[in-house]
């Protein structure tokens, strides 16, 4: 298959064509208050789940750019959000900000980037399949904003 035809599908993906809604949509509408709620299940919060979704796509994107990334602190540390965190409102509108720019930057880089170079901090795997990864994590946990969402009660009909 062709590169650029791979790069095309990439780009769907990112914006959520043919795979899932617009991932802006998942969040379209979420106020701080509301996305800071942690469902009766004891699931995570929206705002929890938007955190590891950007946690995570800038490290992906940091990997791309062959960066070294220590998976192991991403997990340990930065994986999830502190309650202090939360506690700022300012800081949830910086979260969309940043994954909305994440997912721009994406993008571009899908355009320019060697989809066949290796990756160190991957042990060396392709580009593209840290695209394929970023692609299915952040749908994954879209899907969890949106059921949640939905649980509060926060989900246009």
């Amino acid at each position: 298959m062709e590169i650029d035809k791979i790069v095309k599908m990439i780009q769907k993906g990112l914006i959520g064509k043919n795979t899932h809604l617009p991932p802006n949509k998942a969040i379209e509408g979420l106020s701080p208050d509301i996305a800071k709620i942690t469902p009766k299940d004891g699931n995570h919060s929206c705002w929890e789940l938007l955190h590891h979704i950007v946690v995570w796509q800038e490290a992906i994107l940091q990997a791309i750019d062959g960066n070294n990334v220590d998976w192991q602190a991403i997990s340990d540390k930065t994986n999830w959000p502190s309650a202090d965190y939360i506690s700022d409102q300012s800081n949830f509108i910086n979260l969309v900000k940043k994954f909305e720019n994440g997912l721009i930057l994406a993008d571009k880089k899908a355009k320019t980037v060697d989809l066949n170079k290796p990756m160190p901090a991957w042990g060396d795997a392709p580009t593209l399949q840290a695209y394929f990864v970023l692609l299915q994590h952040n749908s994954y946990h879209l899907g969890q904003i949106v059921a949640v969402r939905k649980q509060l009660g926060n989900w246009p009909s």
